[in-house]
């Protein structure tokens, strides 16, 4: 049975009324109608989704065959830096164009589509109030649905009213940015191929509630949402999904031999059969039923498998390197490499090796000292992302 009262209000649900864990606008599919009621939905979607997701319309922007369930065919507008004559100009975009830049048309007077311009960069404003109330409030959102006790979270939420009508709604769970602190996800993170994806993890640590939230693989944070979990309590939740519709056309499969036939099992993920009309079956019926949904273990499982030999070899010169590297494996992958999901972004190894660390608090210590590895991180993560996306306009 669903949530009797709102959690804003307080008003009888009387009716069922679906908000998105993650923003349908950012392409998220996980809903919920155990949250609120239709009018303090339509509060949040206008008074804090709404600039939220406004912030990540160069994404959005830019991603072919974006999936979301609501204004399935809107693309957002947005700025960015653009390059002309070795000259940089801040312009407006859509779909990739751009659409008007003045300093430039007005330098030279014309209009901006008669001027080759390059796309450099996009705008993303993340240190502002919007951006930290949204990502809280997936948070919010995630561990309401997974069950978690209002009262557990709620000393995170100020709530205004006027009677019984809400003035305004604010979410202010302390959050700590994510960077790799163990040479696993040094690797994960900057050393792969980009993909873009969003995740959410829930746990819990000793009498601390804490969500991951990964949007776009590149927004990464921690909030933590209680420091008043009964004792005992053990709570541990993932999610993942990718952000584009699925391409469920079937292949022109080439087999020649049973080698063949063992990779596209592999691809698919199906059993192998030397019977071609059964085994195509199979195929078809896998992308039939493929889901943007993702596994988070096949997710990290995939990025590690595609580790290059010089990388290990690189690895392996270095004694300090490869006890590192061996640590962060011990403690996210078990014997038969699987991926130990209530470890990975959970907790790291301390830099002598000795001791496992809480993996936000961890990162809240080192930033206490030296914020530039952050830094860097996080330029590292955004040079990555706006490749991704300016290959699509060039």
């Amino acid at each position: 049975m669903g949530r009797k009262t709102c959690v804003y209000c307080g008003k009888e649900i009387t009716k069922r009324s679906r908000e998105h864990v993650i923003q349908n606008a950012l392409g998220g599919l996980y809903e919920s109608e155990d949250i609120c009621c239709p009018e303090c939905n339509n509060y949040i979607s206008s008074c804090i989704d709404a600039p939220f997701t406004k912030i990540f319309n160069p994404i959005i922007g830019n991603i072919d065959d974006f999936s979301k369930t609501n204004n399935t065919k809107s693309t957002p507008a947005y700025s960015g830096i653009v390059s002309y004559k070795d000259k940089l100009y801040h312009a407006n975009i859509k779909n990739g164009k751009v659409v008007s830049c003045p300093d430039l048309s007005r330098e030279q007077r014309c209009d901006i589509s008669k001027i080759p311009v390059q796309i450099i960069s996009y705008d993303f404003n993340i240190n502002n109030n919007d951006f930290k109330t949204g990502i809280a409030k997936i948070a919010f959102n995630y561990a309401l649905d997974k069950g978690i006790d209002f009262d557990i979270l709620k000393g995170g939420l100020d709530i205004k009213k006027t009677g019984p009508n809400i003035q305004a709604i604010t979410f202010n769970y302390p959050i700590i940015p994510f960077y790799p602190l163990n040479p696993i996800d040094s690797f994960i993170e900057l050393k792969t191929n980009f993909n873009l994806y969003h995740t959410m993890i829930l746990f819990s640590q000793h009498n601390t509630l804490w969500c991951y939230i990964d949007l776009f693989n590149t927004f990464q944070y921690y909030v933590l949402l209680s420091e008043s979990m009964p004792a005992g309590t053990h709570v541990y939740e993932n999610y993942a999904q990718t952000l584009q519709k699925i391409n469920r056309k079937e292949p022109t499969l080439d087999i020649f031999s049973p080698k063949d036939i063992m990779i596209y099992a592999q691809q698919y993920g199906v059993e192998p059969c030397m019977d071609l009309s059964e085994f195509s079956r199979r195929i078809k019926n896998a992308i039939a039923k493929k889901s943007q949904k993702q596994d988070l273990q096949s997710i990290i499982s995939s990025k590690m498998s595609a580790m290059p030999l010089e990388y290990r070899l690189n690895i392996m010169q270095d004694t300090q390197k490869l006890i590192a590297f061996g640590q962060s494996m011990h403690l996210y992958f078990d014997e038969n490499d699987c991926l130990i999901p209530e470890n990975f972004r959970t907790l790291t190894i301390s830099e002598d090796g000795t001791k496992l660390l809480s993996y936000p608090y961890a990162i809240n210590t080192q930033i206490s000292h030296d914020i530039k590895p952050l830094k860097k991180y996080t330029m590292d993560k955004f040079e990555r992302l706006t490749l991704s996306l300016c290959q699509k306009s060039r």
